[in-house]
């Protein structure tokens, strides 16, 4: 993954950590010196980070394990400042599933939590210092406990994108449709994010970036499941783009680059011979103008592995392997023979028309 430092993979999940958590380690490095904090007791702080970010990514592999068992894989974990992220290729609609897959990652926090507090109970650890608490090695694990608490307690908040907003939306769904389902579970996310927007305003900064992320996320959960349930009933041939620009494999990148500049197409079918081999986007191009020049052969900034669509595949499904394989264009064939692409944008375009008829 650009930008994202390879960890190592467990069951084939990859694990990355982004750049920017380096930012973070930065930022406790330099607070820490400029408020005179002992050297020692920044580096106990640091190691503290560093723990509770292993427990996310346990919490993380919570997810995606459970996930696993029903047939839904992962694409990787990321590490984020702000927490991690297991990116599912899709998310679990029958409800017992979802319920699950949503509690497995608080779950996990939860048993590290009574694990830590049975080990601290057994080897005697002194309580009097809490009265004035200490970040060292006597309490680190006590603190540890606590976050992972925290971490359990929080993520079942809900709200979307936690993981309390799909365990409210899978409940419901046992009852109502999960389009309504949804709406509901957003609904109560997003006026505990404007609660969390006010309470910040008076107390703490921190809050109101928490009330914009799960006011934001929840809105967008609602307008994806809706997306998805309206492609209900479509296929592929549907929203098929059957006219499309079309790149000769061995032109001059100068050809991409004229079409693009001449229209307003950001996706091109690269041929050879009259058959399709390849996609040739707009980033593409931008990307081997910078790299090389402009009379390089198309063919070496072409993306020679596109995504293949039947056309009789449900366009739900279709824009699921889409989203996994992060393709905004996919071939088309029908017995295997090429017959147009479907692109993502067109999709958001036939939504919206079908959207207004049915008004």
């Amino acid at each position: 993954m650009k930008f994202s430092l390879y960890l190592g993979k467990y069951s084939g999940i990859k694990v990355f950590i982004h750049w920017t958590f380096s930012l973070l380690i930065l930022w406790i490095i330099i607070a820490n010196t400029r408020s005179g904090t002992p050297i020692l007791d920044t580096g106990w702080t640091i190691l503290f980070v560093i723990l509770i970010f292993l427990c996310v990514i346990l919490h993380e592999f919570g997810h995606a394990l459970t996930a696993q068992k029903y047939g839904i894989q992962t694409r990787d974990i990321i590490l984020l400042p702000i927490g991690g992220l297991a990116r599912l290729e899709k998310l679990p609609e029958d409800p017992k599933e979802e319920l699950k897959v949503a509690l497995a990652g608080p779950l996990v926090n939860l048993v590290l939590f009574l694990l830590l507090s049975v080990i601290l109970f057994f080897t005697g650890f002194d309580f009097n210092l809490l009265e004035a608490p200490k970040l060292n090695g006597s309490s680190i694990w006590l603190f540890l406990a606590s976050a992972n608490f925290f971490l359990a307690v929080f993520n079942l908040l809900p709200a979307f994108p936690m993981d309390g907003g799909r365990v409210l939306r899978a409940l419901l769904s046992f009852k109502m449709p999960r389009v309504k389902a949804t709406e509901i579970a957003g609904g109560t996310g997003q006026i505990m994010a404007i609660l969390f927007v006010f309470f910040g305003l008076f107390n703490n900064p921190l809050l109101v970036l928490i009330g914009i992320f799960i006011f934001l996320g929840a809105q967008a959960e609602v307008n994806q499941t809706k997306q998805h349930s309206f492609l209900e009933g479509f296929i592929v041939g549907d929203a098929l783009m059957s006219k499309f620009p079309v790149l000769a494999y061995n032109s001059p990148l100068q050809k991409a680059v004229d079409k693009l500049l001449d229209g307003q197409a950001t996706h091109f079918v690269v041929v050879k011979e009259d058959s399709p081999v390849g996609i040739l986007s707009r980033e593409g191009i931008v990307q081997g103008l910078q790299d090389q020049s402009a009379q390089i052969s198309i063919e070496k900034v072409t993306d020679i592995n596109p995504l293949k669509l039947e056309i009789t595949l449900p366009l739900e499904e279709a824009l699921k392997k889409m989203a996994a394989e992060n393709k905004k264009v996919a071939l088309v064939y029908e017995a295997q023979h090429f017959i147009g692409i479907l692109d993502q944008e067109n999709i958001s375009e036939f939504i919206m028309v079908k959207n207004a008829i049915t008004r």
